[in-house]
């Protein structure tokens, strides 16, 4: 299967299943933060003391915040450009950017390589996070990304090690809204990280795509032109 094929070919009798499942995800998903947010409000609201009040508005942007970066995931899921990263391009090195959003430590992950990308600077920064959260939240370490920079492009390849996966997982690991089983059962989410990652390296001039990992796990590529 070609990389453009990979985790985007959706059959047409799974689309109307995939869409039932992406409303169920989705109300999911933002009622808790909207909930919290109408609870906090109204906590506000019947509180007098300063601290008690500096504490709730400390959970309640928290919360704004949480329920803004969800729609901005989906709005960058559907390819609504407008929630598109702005921006005049930059030159970034892509090894301090993976090693940032990996927290800046080193385990359970080893980098090689090297490699220089010309792109927007929050775009590379949601593309490496959901790709690295992808990996932390299914994979199991050491997650293991090799650096290949070449004359007008640096790839990423992010071998990560974990159980086999059903084919359907890998088929429809792009498409938004897709949560594998092994995902469903470890951690909450919208199914959307690697969808909207895909989106942001097509926005870059790039692409992204998986592959099944022989030995189980995912192998993901990230194509960026070279800065």
């Amino acid at each position: 299967m070609t990389p453009e094929a990979e985790g985007r070919a959706v059959e047409p009798a799974d689309r109307e299943w995939l869409e039932q499942r992406a409303l169920n995800v989705i109300g999911h998903e933002l009622r808790t933060p909207a909930s919290t947010i109408r609870g906090l409000s109204e906590l506000l609201a019947a509180e007098d003391d300063r601290e008690d009040r500096a504490d709730l508005i400390t959970a309640l942007l928290r919360n704004a915040r949480r329920l803004e970066a969800l729609l901005d995931d989906l709005l960058a899921a559907a390819a609504v450009t407008t929630s598109f990263p702005a921006g005049p391009l930059e030159t970034i090195d892509l090894l301090e950017a993976i090693r940032e959003a990996w927290d800046g430590a080193d385990a359970g992950i080893e980098i090689s390589g090297t490699g220089v990308v010309r792109a927007r600077p929050s775009s590379v920064g949601r593309i490496v996070a959901a790709v690295l959260d992808n990996a932390r939240a299914y994979g199991e370490p050491p997650l293991k990304i090799t650096l290949q920079p070449d004359t007008d492009r640096v790839t990423a390849v992010l071998d990560s090690p974990g159980p086999r996966l059903p084919s359907e997982d890998v088929r429809y690991a792009l498409e938004p809204f897709w949560r594998g089983e092994r995902a469903v059962t470890t951690r909450p989410g919208l199914g959307v990280g690697l969808s909207v990652a895909a989106t942001l390296a097509e926005h870059e001039g790039g692409r992204l795509w998986v592959e099944a990992r022989d030995r189980g796990g995912l192998v993901t590529f990230l194509e960026l032109p070279a800065g």
